[in-house]
């Protein structure tokens, strides 16, 4: 009885597992469309920029990560009096290429306005930064779009994703023919009776 409901969660698995396969492929179709339609003259694409920037907001993470009077809290801060007036502190950070100002900066707004604009400490600093720039960059225009992330990548998942799925499916057969030949098999504490 144990062995047929393993065997029966083993199939949800399996179709669940395929569900989310299908959402994936959902997923990189619509990414697919989306760059065809950034050809269109009308849309301001910026994708190129904000991968840039999210490139260097990283490595910048990283140096930050590395510089033992950051981690005492040796570096000062400003104290900002408004949301506003970070954001635009943020912004001329940005734009002055003084990203790991922006990183701290975001960090004290963090601890200033928790679940704000600028997010909870659980959340991505460099997507918020991301977030926070592409907001300002496109105030009052239309069409403008960004994909930060690379279409290749997209692919590979894909294949992992449904070459895993073959192996479930595989193993899942598997056990059902195991399940059949067991079923069929003598019970060895019936005595043999002869004729």
């Amino acid at each position: 009885m144990e062995s047929l409901a393993q065997l029966e969660l083993c199939q949800r698995l399996y179709k669940l597992h395929f569900q989310l396969l299908l959402l994936f492929q959902s997923y990189c179709k619509l990414i697919g469309q989306v760059h065809e339609v950034s050809s269109m003259p009308e849309l301001l694409n910026m994708s190129r920029e904000l991968s840039d920037l999210k490139k260097h907001l990283k490595e910048a993470t990283a140096a930050i990560a590395a510089d033992p009077l950051y981690a005492e809290g040796a570096w000062s801060e400003p104290s900002f009096t408004s949301t506003e007036a970070a954001i635009q502190s943020m912004l001329e950070c940005l734009k002055n290429n003084e990203l790991g100002k922006a990183l701290r900066q975001i960090r004290e707004c963090r601890s200033l306005w928790p679940n704000d604009i600028f997010g909870s400490s659980s959340d991505d600093e460099v997507q918020t930064l991301l977030n926070i720039y592409f907001r300002h960059q496109t105030l009052g225009q239309t069409g403008t779009y960004a994909l930060v992330g690379s279409n290749q990548s997209l692919t590979e998942i894909c294949t992992k994703l449904m070459e895993l799925n073959m192996e479930i499916r595989d193993m899942i057969r598997r056990a059902q023919s195991y399940r059949v030949l067991t079923a069929f098999l003598p019970d060895s504490s019936v005595s043999g009776t002869s004729l």
